[in-house]
């Protein structure tokens, strides 16, 4: 039976899947939606600068968001004083990342109808940062219904918003404004709603946001590795292949993004839980990581073996006519969502243990690796195939498997309990089953096939004792609380 520490975890990362699940459609209508109305130059644009926008924020944020959710799961009293510090900070530090990626991207002679999406990307993501920073402090607290209702909530908001703009011929300017006047509203909610959730009065002090800056430092180092691939993937396909191959290479990301996201939600309930129990009881640490890890692999099996077998039905929300060639980007990114299911709760379970350090070295290696891969399968898969995003795609599948290979040897001896050989036997045979059933069904439509391989997994699943009844109604009671 799950332990009361894993029971929480299953409980925050369960409130956060069944909002992905909830949200899941109506994001995959506005992205697609936003797919169809721009076209794949524009996409890959809007894809560019949402990759360049996310790594400037990485000085924005600098590493907080692991210090926020450990000191918070320790302190609570210190919830309020540290919130209103970290606004402060990332209010500051916004305003001057806006003005320096600006000034960059007129040096790397970007144009100017660019430089203004990144400007409004930017924008958007300020809010964003403030309203995540709330939702940091609440994780502290190992809660995660509000932050499941407000990813619902924002989604349905953008939707009620983004929607009629993109139908009215609001282009991609209008897609952004009407999304940034989501975030500015999503914004002030949560940060009116912090009273009602024990949240002290917040308050900044210069001493705390020093402190904040000096502890994040580690962290900010490991974020920062951790999104340099996806920019030099992103920006090397923009200077070796087409747009549109660039929007094809997005659209399958969008993809992987929906599929990886069980596992983020897993890692963002897993991590705060892990900072408490080390200090507690290494056994219940043992015990916890080990039942995350056989939780993802039991996810894992179907997401992936679903992205190599039935890329199609992804892809055609899109449009098959513009964006059909994403189906073979999609098909090697499988394993790479099979590898990334591993590597984040192990990276979890590192930077837990204060073994950050170690962990950003090997990123940083990965990195390299891309960086030596990209420009020359870039080039050789557009030439062959007309696809140079395939050759992103293989580099990041060897890059994550150097990931994975470097965060088990980085490990605490001990950390890793033994493990359940037959239960594992059982979710390889039944990802065979399912594999069998999508192959054997040619005859059918893809997504009667999809249907049909899913439901051979779970009864095999079941049959073969991979995941029981008892298993499930434990599952249950912890997603209730």
């Amino acid at each position: 039976m799950p332990t009361s520490s894993t029971r929480k975890v299953l409980h925050n990362a369960g409130l956060l899947v069944i909002a992905q699940a909830i949200a899941t459609p109506i994001a995959i209508v506005v992205n697609a939606l936003a797919a169809r109305k721009l076209g794949a130059a524009d996409f890959g644009s809007l894809y560019q600068a949402l990759t360049f926008s996310a790594f400037a924020f990485l000085f924005v944020e600098w590493g907080q968001p692991n210090v926020l959710m450990a000191r918070v799961a320790t302190r609570h009293d210190s919830a309020g004083r540290l919130l209103g510090s970290a606004l402060v900070f990332r209010l500051g530090m916004s305003a001057l990342a806006i003005l320096v990626v600006s000034a960059v991207c007129l040096l790397a002679r970007y144009d100017s109808r660019f430089i203004t999406l990144m400007a409004l990307v930017m924008v958007g993501s300020t809010c964003a940062t403030l309203s995540s920073a709330c939702q940091d402090v609440l994780r502290g607290y190992e809660r995660a219904d509000f932050a499941a209702a407000c990813f619902v909530g924002w989604q349905i908001l953008s939707a009620a918003v983004v929607v009629p703009t993109l139908l009215l011929g609001g282009g991609i300017y209008g897609f952004l404004l009407a999304q940034v006047a989501c975030a500015a509203v999503g914004c002030l909610f949560v940060i009116a709603m912090l009273p009602r959730l024990g949240v002290p009065p917040l308050a900044a002090a210069t001493s705390t946001i020093k402190d904040l800056f000096r502890s994040g430092r580690p962290f900010l180092l490991f974020g920062l590795v951790l999104l340099l691939q996806p920019l030099v993937d992103a920006a090397m396909l923009s200077r070796l292949a087409p747009a549109e191959e660039l929007g094809w290479y997005a659209a399958a990301r969008k993809l992987v993004g929906v599929a990886v996201y069980p596992a983020s939600a897993l890692v963002l309930a897993l991590y705060p839980t892990l900072c408490r129990v080390r200090t507690e009881s290494m056994t219940v640490y043992r015990d916890t990581l080990a039942e995350a890890l056989y939780a993802v692999t039991v996810l894992v099996v179907p997401l992936a073996l679903g992205c190599a077998l039935f890329p199609g039905l992804g892809v055609a929300i899109f449009g098959q006519q513009a964006y059909g060639p994403a189906q073979d980007d999609l098909r090697v990114l499988a394993a790479y969502v099979a590898l990334v299911y591993f590597s984040m709760p192990i990276g979890s379970c590192l930077v837990s243990s204060g073994r950050q350090n170690g962990w950003t070295a090997v990123q940083f290696v990965c990195v390299l690796v891309s960086l030596a891969l990209d420009p020359p399968l870039i080039r050789w898969f557009h030439a062959r195939a007309g696809n140079g995003g395939l050759g992103v795609c293989v580099a990041a599948v060897v890059s994550e498997i150097l990931m994975v290979a470097g965060g088990l040897a980085l490990l605490p001896t001990g950390v890793l309990a033994k493990p359940p050989r037959l239960k594992l036997a059982a979710v390889a045979l039944s990802g065979a089953a399912m594999t069998a059933v999508a192959l054997s069904g040619t005859g059918l439509v893809e997504w009667l096939r999809a249907v049909a391989a899913v439901i051979a997994y779970a009864v095999c699943l079941q049959l073969l004792g991979g995941f029981n009844f008892l298993q499930a109604r434990s599952f249950l009671r912890a997603l209730r609380g």
